[in-house]
């Protein structure tokens, strides 16, 4: 695949190390890799225990529903946060969800597989100094509205852009546990006209995609979302051919989804900002994604209906 990231750990050290097909990350005075530095240095939380018996449950050829069931159940807020989803506005069950069974048919064992990784994933991270109110609320409407835009489109499969929403941007509540002024970097890079990324890099010498890549990858997310969290703040992305078509389809419909959020949050844009990627890419994105300029804002008004009604705890 087109720069793939290739992730290794050393537990000895407890540092990662990433390498990035056709990517140079910026270099400090020595020549070293300030970019490398951070990252070894950044606490990236294993993979839960509970993550792993599922992924390998799910990833069977035949899954065994009793067994999925049987792990579910020694988790009774997990099992019930599931059940609240698929009863949510954004699956439209024809009828009310009361069994884990139903749940899982109803949404189907891939995008049930992405939706436990997002409840696992908001048990582990939403605490201490990456308790983030305002984050983990974006969070869950990107992920369902992700996956809202995948079922109408036809174009991603539900279950990848799921999990996109969901980790595009998990890179932040742990730069912010790492580094003690991270928070006036976010109301710089909000607030300000230079791309978000860029901001992170000449603050910390790293930038979230890179952290939220870096963690998707050691909790065994697939390979195409790792690299769309790691490109989804690059626009140039969609032009480029040589990036798989999944890839620039995530990254796509992640600026549409992006827009319905800010537009329902009513921080769509700021005083003297000058740099608006949705402004930057609607183009590219919307004919990535096979729609109309019509189509896109018929879905992002649809979006922001939605958004109005529960979606997660």
């Amino acid at each position: 695949m087109y720069g793939a990231m290739r992730l290794r750990s050393n537990q000895n050290k407890n540092t990662e190390v990433f390498s990035v097909h056709g990517m140079q990350p910026p270099s400090d005075s020595s020549g070293g890799s300030k970019t490398s530095v951070a990252l070894g240095s950044l606490n990236i939380p294993p993979r839960p225990a509970l993550l792993m018996a599922l992924q390998r449950e799910v990833r069977k050829d035949e899954p065994d529903f009793r067994k999925i069931g049987h792990l579910l159940r020694r988790d009774a807020g997990m099992a019930g946060s599931l059940l609240k989803t698929a009863n949510s506005a954004f699956y439209g069950a024809p009828r009310h969800v009361a069994t884990l069974e139903d749940a899982i048919t109803l949404v189907g064992m891939d995008q049930f597989s992405a939706l436990m990784t997002g409840l696992i994933t908001r048990r582990v991270l939403a605490q201490g100094a990456m308790m983030m109110a305002r984050f983990w609320d974006v969070s869950e409407k990107r992920s369902a509205g992700m996956g809202y835009l995948a079922r109408q489109t036809r174009c991603i499969a539900p279950e990848l852009a799921y999990s996109f929403g969901l980790f595009c941007d998990i890179g932040i509540p742990l730069l912010k546990a790492h580094f003690a002024t991270y928070a006036q970097t976010l109301s710089v890079a909000n607030h300000g006209s230079e791309r978000f990324t860029r901001v992170e890099d000449e603050r910390h010498g790293l930038n979230h995609t890179l952290a939220g890549a870096v963690l998707a990858d050691t909790w065994g997310i697939a390979a195409e979302v790792v690299e769309a969290i790691r490109l989804h703040h690059s626009v140039e992305a969609l032009h480029d051919a040589n990036i798989p078509l999944t890839v620039r389809r995530l990254i796509a419909a992640n600026l549409l989804v992006d827009r319905a959020i800010q537009e329902f949050r009513g921080d769509s844009g700021h005083a003297g900002d000058s740099y608006s990627e949705w402004g930057v890419a609607c183009a590219p994105a919307i004919v990535t994604l096979g729609l109309t300029p019509q189509g896109a804002e018929a879905l992002c008004s649809e979006l922001k209906e939605r958004f109005a009604q529960p979606v997660l705890n």
